[in-house]
């Protein structure tokens, strides 16, 4: 079955995209939405994550094409070691990472570097993760993303917001606020057209979150405003928050209030790095 639709469909893909000739694929920096690792794996194109860091003259873990999965960013490259630091529980903690690949240190910069290396070697990454039974890295977030609650719980954003976006298609960024508060709250955006040129985002919802409106609630939206004031999008968007609630680890890091805005978070609007990272502190403010 897989060599017919490889045949008829997925080989005319990747020559529609200039990709037929591509041995493998990969990706770094920011981390790529789960659906979109989903979609290429769909066309039988698998995105390898490379994880590392400038400090690290690069990669420092690779997937492995015999044993590929879809939510780990592999096993750290042959002369490299890892190791959590300061894990929890759940066995999560901040991913350190040493090697000959590692450097020396930050030039006249003596103060960053004991900073960042450790007496054995190692590189504080300042992201934070597990390493699974077999080796896999798993990336959980970053340390200073998280979140302390008014009660002293940690909560980690990136999780909740990943099963916020998995359960609402419509939804193109989720920022979960909560430090020093006693519950939960979200900013919540809706997927628009983005400027080609200027990279500002419009308030036209995209075709894909126009349709999943007019299928699954009935209704006619065109654009954001119309998605933010509409009563069956807000009821919506609160059997989601449910269905996120339902998934998370501990009551603390359950989802209370929330608030739509019209305009997508982008680097125009200073929400977004360069490299698509969501700058939380900036957008906390601006909101």
């Amino acid at each position: 079955m897989f060599n017919v639709a490889n045949f008829l469909i997925l080989k005319r893909i990747k020559q529609a995209l200039g990709l037929d000739q591509c041995y493998m694929f990969l990706f770094g920096a920011a981390p790529l939405k789960k659906s979109s690792i989903e979609y290429f794996a769909s066309l039988d194109m698998p995105l390898i994550n490379l994880y590392g860091m400038s400090e690290t003259t690069g990669a420092t873990t690779i997937q492995n094409s015999a044993d590929f999965r879809l939510d780990t960013a592999g096993w750290a490259v042959p002369g490299t070691d890892l190791k959590i630091d300061n894990p929890d529980e759940n066995g999560e903690g901040e991913i350190c990472m040493r090697g000959r690949n590692t450097m020396m240190g930050y030039l006249k910069n003596e103060k960053a570097t004991v900073e960042t290396i450790d007496s054995l070697g190692f590189i504080r990454s300042g992201d934070r993760g597990k390493l699974e039974p077999d080796g896999h890295l798993k990336i959980t977030g970053r340390i200073k993303e998280l979140i302390i609650t008014a009660g002293g719980e940690n909560i980690a954003p990136l999780p909740v917001e990943d099963n916020f976006k998995a359960a609402c298609p419509p939804c193109s960024n989720i920022m979960l606020i909560g430090e020093q508060q006693r519950f939960m709250a979200a900013l919540i955006t809706f997927k628009v057209d983005i400027d080609p040129k200027s990279g500002n985002p419009s308030k036209n919802l995209t075709q894909e979150a126009a349709n999943y409106f007019k299928k699954e609630l009935g209704l006619d939206l065109k654009t954001s405003d119309q998605a933010c004031s509409d009563p069956k999008v807000a009821e919506f968007i609160k059997k989601c928050v449910e269905a996120t609630n339902k998934k998370s680890v501990s009551r603390a890091s359950h989802i209370r209030k929330l608030k739509l805005i019209p305009v997508d978070f982008s680097i125009p609007g200073g929400e977004l790095t360069p490299t698509l990272k969501l700058k939380r502190k900036v957008t906390e403010k601006k909101y």
